[in-house]
């Protein structure tokens, strides 16, 4: 008789027959109840209450149930609560946590319903989290309430900073809306906001991606919010290219070129062909020459005032470089004129092959370039 209802108990009798027998009055009629009813399938003592059920099938045994059989069910109804109650260290009764379930929506065959947890925060329970229909909300009430969940091996695997409105990942002290320690990668098309469309991105000074942008008129400058330093390189006008220092290369159709120190020019001469460079300063010159199919290369030296070409090469395969005008099928032939600054190259009728130089010490300011 342990789920038997009270109206479905049997009458009383006056006085009450038998041992351990309880009247309970419902509606107006005297019932009467063993108490070995009351507490069938539940035993109690000191330390708590158990369920204990017998059912050898697959339906939920024991059951306990809150039902809240209302008329008039309503959204926002607390339908039953779970409270965990204690003392303080002044003796107080203290309520230290709380579950309790609501209704959202009482529309039939479309219910839904939450689940409310609360914990006590300076004397008093606040809520922490809502288990709902279509969501998991934590810390709805706005409180200074971190999140954190751990990983196998990183104990801050994912972090909230609910007082700075930050989230951290392998952090506990993100310092940024997001703030990710360790390796992050990117698969798809990642839209970054805040910045300047269809311009190129740099770090400033405070490791922050900002845009750089190009302003002016012929000058290419970088932004200078934030602050950045902007070269000057001059300006291009026209076919030309006037620089304010030796750091610029630039090539203006097939026939002027400004170089820098250290830099190589590049030629595709074919056979037969003669180009030449002009040195911009200076009454002597050394320059490195290298071939582009088997890798051989020289070392050369000429000065202003004569015509005297040492070369110091390293030929690979058939090809060579020479001190002539009139080079072999196979070579590529260098010379100059006395009191000039030109330096003229010639490639033999089978050279074939593409030329590096690079000016040491000094800057190319023009090429008389066959491409």
């Amino acid at each position: 008789m342990a789920d038997t209802k009270i109206s479905a108990l049997p009458p009383s009798t006056t006085p009450l027959a038998g041992t351990e027998v309880l009247p309970i009055v419902q509606g107006g009629a005297t019932v009467k109840v063993a108490v070995s009813n009351l507490t069938a399938g539940r035993s109690f003592d000191a330390s708590g209450m158990t369920l204990t059920s017998t059912d050898a099938g697959a339906a939920a045994a024991p059951l306990l149930e809150l039902y809240r059989d209302s008329a008039t069910p309503a959204a926002s109804d607390t339908l039953g609560e779970i409270e965990f109650n204690g003392e303080d260290s002044a003796g107080n009764k203290q309520a230290y946590g709380l579950i309790h379930a609501s209704i959202l929506s009482p529309t039939s065959t479309a219910e839904q319903g939450q689940i409310h947890f609360e914990t006590a925060t300076a004397g008093a329970l606040t809520e922490k989290m809502i288990i709902g229909t279509t969501n998991l909300v934590i810390n709805e009430i706005g409180a200074i309430f971190n999140v954190r969940i751990e990983g196998d091996t990183d104990a801050n695997l994912f972090y909230t900073d609910a007082t700075n409105s930050r989230v951290g990942v392998g952090t506990i002290s993100p310092a940024h809306k997001l703030d990710v320690v360790g390796t992050v990668g990117i698969s798809s098309t990642t839209t970054l906001s805040g910045l300047t469309a269809s311009t190129a991105l740099a770090l400033n000074a405070s490791k922050e991606i900002v845009s750089v942008t190009n302003t002016g008129t012929g000058n290419n400058v970088l932004a200078t919010s934030p602050t950045l330093v902007t070269p000057v390189i001059g300006a291009a006008t026209g076919t030309s290219l006037v620089t304010t220092s030796q750091v610029t290369s630039q090539k203006t159709a097939t026939t002027t070129k400004i170089q820098s120190v250290g830099l190589q020019t590049y030629f595709t001469p074919g056979n037969s062909t003669t180009f030449t460079i002009t040195p911009g300063s200076g009454l002597a010159w050394a320059f490195v020459i290298s071939e582009g199919s088997g890798g051989g290369g020289a070392l050369v030296f000429c000065s202003y005032k004569n015509t005297t070409i040492n070369i110091v090469s390293a030929s690979v395969g058939a090809r060579s470089f020479v001190a002539s005008n009139s080079p072999g099928a196979s070579e590529l032939g260098i010379y100059k004129s006395a009191d000039s600054s030109v330096i003229s190259f010639v490639s033999g009728a089978s050279w074939g092959a593409a030329v590096a130089i690079c000016l040491l010490g000094d800057f190319i300011s023009a090429v008389t370039d066959p491409v």
